[in-house]
């Protein structure tokens, strides 16, 4: 882990938006990867076959994980020894988990330009199932709609669309390119938010790539993606904001080869209270003390292994995490990293996503139409769209905890996708004196998860991800202010 610098900074590396387009008509729940022609978004969506036409595929009724034993379901930590670890002074990189007792190079055989450099860590903690090399034609994953069987190239299609749909950012799927997905606040072969106790490998990291001959590969391996609750002194502690694509590389975590993020300034929360767990409102997760979690940019966060002894389910990331993405294991390690590297300074692309958070239109095509199971999709910007609150589809929130008003008039939902930082500006403007709307920035489908607010324009600074913006009915006394509105967004 490195040193980090306070404030946030927009001197980010700027690079094009990727516009997510609209859906289709809302259907059923449908298989991952199916080809239905309603899914192009001006990304490659794949030409996979229609896998209800399988006949050998068995049907099953769950996947009989046994997460729910295997994991605490504690909804706070209980309070943690905090140790600080002093900086090194060599320039900003504090190694605060143990180094390696010695390191060792792995030839990875004919085929491969160069070996790894290993680290030497030695655990009991056994290879993940799910982590191992397919052998055989179906693996389970519980989906929204139910269980399912799905063969290895349709899984790596869900996390395609997972990714892109999410972050609006089209993963290099070229044969030989790797990509890496992860998944906050949910187990691996599930995509269903668990409450994300932390300082737990609660999470998942799905490991990509294609062949040549347009085999597809996928690895899911059970990792933490958020820091550790441990006390790695001033500004040494926070997480990676989700729901957006990262930039990484084949190369070196202290002493050995690992993923390195190479992103220039990003933004991260800080973990000030250290604690090992995103505080706000929206998780209900609130800092005792009054010791606020806050935003700042980042700098290391890399992906890593952590040696760490089994069982998987109680044991703890303490150390081994300031805010970078770690895998449990010198087993599940070498496995990753195995199949991950390439050679040095091969790019690598990470898309975090939280599980709250991922597109609806990886489950189900669907119309804009302003809710919020199918918002109207921001694209190109500056963007301008005329609507009316009184004939609006949704009325479901009607406070948000960023503002005391009284929303609890019918709202219209936008959903933006960025891969670029700057001011975000958002305006309403009603001709209509009686109406009264109000504008409303957030970082999730959530009244909880609010950015900021006001009553006729905003201007926000923000970094990539995907982001909600609501124009909600006041009332006053009431009396719901709804009507006719127009909404402009531009980013500078």
């Amino acid at each position: 882990m490195r040193r980090e610098a306070r404030g946030v900074s927009l001197r980010w590396v700027l690079v094009a938006a990727i516009l997510v387009g609209g859906c289709g008509t809302r259907s059923d729940l449908r298989r991952p990867d199916r080809d239905t022609g309603q899914l192009d978004t001006g990304l490659d969506t794949g030409t996979d076959t229609d896998t209800d036409t399988d006949p050998d595929r068995p049907e099953v009724a769950d996947c009989g994980f046994t997460y729910d034993q295997q994991f605490s379901a504690r909804k706070r930590t209980p309070s943690l020894p905090l140790r600080p670890i002093p900086p090194t002074g060599d320039g900003g990189t504090v190694h605060a988990e143990p180094p390696p007792p010695f390191t060792y190079r792995l030839d990875r055989g004919a085929g491969y330009r160069n070996g790894l450099e290993m680290p030497g860590y030695s655990d009991t903690m056994p290879l993940f199932e799910r982590a191992v090399a397919w052998e055989e034609p179906y693996r389970c994953y519980e989906l929204p709609s139910g269980a399912e069987m799905l063969t290895e190239s349709e899984a790596w299609g869900l996390w395609r669309d997972i990714a892109k749909l999410t972050t609006g950012v089209q993963p290099d799927t070229s044969p030989g390119a790797r990509f890496v997905v992860g998944l906050r606040g949910a187990y691996p072969g599930t995509f269903a938010w668990h409450g994300n106790t932390p300082d737990r490998f609660n999470d998942t990291l799905a490991l990509l790539w294609t062949d040549d001959d347009g085999t597809r590969h996928v690895r899911e391996f059970p990792v933490n993606v958020d820091v550790g609750a441990w006390d790695h002194g001033w500004e040494n502690s926070s997480s990676l904001r989700p729901n957006r694509r990262y930039r990484y590389a084949d190369g070196w975590h202290g002493t050995y080869n690992a993923l390195a993020i190479v992103e220039g300034d990003y933004l991260v929360r800080d973990d000030t209270n250290n604690n090992g767990h995103w505080d706000s409102d929206r998780n209900g997760w609130l800092p005792p003390l009054g010791v606020d979690d806050y935003d700042r940019t980042g700098y290391g966060h890399n992906i890593h292994a952590a040696s760490v002894d089994a069982p998987l389910g109680s044991a703890a990331v303490n150390v081994w995490s300031g805010g970078c993405q770690t895998i449990p294991g010198m087993a599940n390690w070498t496995e990753f990293i195995t199949n991950a590297w390439v050679e040095l300074a091969h790019p690598v692309e990470y898309s975090l996503v939280d599980a709250r958070d991922i597109a609806p239109e990886v489950w189900a095509p669907c119309t804009p139409d302003g809710t919020h199971a199918c918002p109207w999709h921001i694209g190109a910007l500056p963007f301008e769209h005329d609507d009316d609150t009184s004939i609006a589809a949704s009325d479901d929130f009607d406070v948000y905890n960023c503002s005391a008003a009284d929303e609890s008039g019918p709202e219209v939902v936008y959903v933006l996708t960025l891969d670029r930082s700057g001011t975000l500006h958002v305006e309403v403007d009603c001709d209509d004196p009686v109406v009264d709307v109000d504008v409303y920035l957030l970082d999730g489908d959530d009244p909880d998860a609010c950015l900021d607010r006001d009553h006729w324009g905003l201007a926000h600074d923000i970094g990539p991800g995907r982001y909600f913006v609501i124009v909600d009915t006041y009332v006053d006394d009431n009396t719901v202010l709804d009507g006719e509105y127009r909404l402009e967004v531009w980013l500078e």
